[in-house]
């Protein structure tokens, strides 16, 4: 068994699947309509551009991420956009999946959300804290 020929099978398998293929679907209706295709590229550029600002350390304004909440809320009226929406989120869903079940196949722990951790016992480590002897402090 080889682990590039089961790769490859799964990439056919996916490739095939139907999440990507109404994927696939999506996009390519997206770009047969031109004003969706503008009003996508404007927000995909909205959103490159706080990314990379917020990769260089610059403090993102509230106007922006503003803009940007109004610009998203605007595409997601074009019925257009938002199959292509709904199909990428089915497919980043699937592709989840996958990972988790590669991952526990090969030992490799998932990160715990928040949601997860409530009702489990806390991390027995303990919060910083000073080990200077104040007098009246508790020891």
């Amino acid at each position: 068994m080889s682990v590039k020929r089961k790769a490859y099978e799964l990439a056919k398998a996916l490739a095939e699947c139907p999440e990507y293929l109404k994927l696939k679907e999506a996009r390519a209706v997206v770009e047969e309509r031109e004003a969706a295709r503008i009003m996508l590229q404007d927000a995909q550029k909205k959103r490159a551009k706080l990314r990379e600002k917020y990769a260089a350390g610059e403090e993102i304004t509230d106007m922006e991420l503003e803009d940007l909440q109004k610009t998203m809320e605007l595409i997601s009226f074009n019925p257009y956009i938002r199959d292509l929406i709904q199909a990428e989120y089915a497919f980043s869903e699937l592709m989840g999946e996958v990972w988790e079940i590669i991952g526990e196949a090969i030992g490799l722990e998932q990160p715990e959300t928040e949601a997860e951790s409530e009702g489990k016992p806390q991390s027995k480590v303990s919060k910083a804290r000073s080990k200077l002897w104040v007098p009246g402090d508790k020891i």
